[in-house]
């Protein structure tokens, strides 16, 4: 296979076949397609839980770089920033999954699985997410949590 070859700072050989090794396997094991079959079935999970919790605003991404925007109100789009504070830490106490923030107020759930993340972990998270914004009750109290 023929690899155009450029030179630039800090370049070597070694690290150059190690590149192309990974740029073969992702190549032969088809990790873009099932990234891109994993991540649409991921949005169409959140846009399902979008369906049952007027809390997601907005669900967006590429692949399996997913973001789900959380909202006091989708007119408004007033940022849910306590609310999404503590569904992060829930996920974490509760059902052992880490999760992210993102955004300047800290409200969007940013969803960077792994390559190797499939169908049945979306329906893990999915179900989790779905419990705890089910009983999410007053989070007033919330504090940030660090992401």
């Amino acid at each position: 296979r023929q690899y155009q070859r450029r030179v630039h700072g800090g370049g070597n050989a070694v690290a150059c076949a190690g590149g192309l090794a990974v740029m073969d396997i992702i190549e032969e094991q088809g990790l873009q397609a099932h990234a891109l079959r994993v991540g649409n079935y991921l949005q169409d999970k959140l846009r399902g839980l979008a369906a049952t919790h007027n809390l997601v605003g907005d669900i967006r991404g590429s692949g399996l770089f997913v973001g789900m925007e959380l909202v006091k109100d989708r007119e408004t789009k007033e940022p849910a920033t306590k609310e999404a504070s503590t569904i992060c830490s829930r996920m974490l106490v509760e059902h052992h999954i880490l999760t992210s923030l993102d955004g300047p107020l800290q409200n969007i759930f940013v969803f960077k699985p792994p390559m190797c993340f499939t169908e049945e972990n979306v329906d893990t998270l999915v179900a989790a997410l779905d419990k705890i914004m089910s009983s999410l009750g007053d989070v007033s109290n919330a504090t940030h949590t660090p992401t």
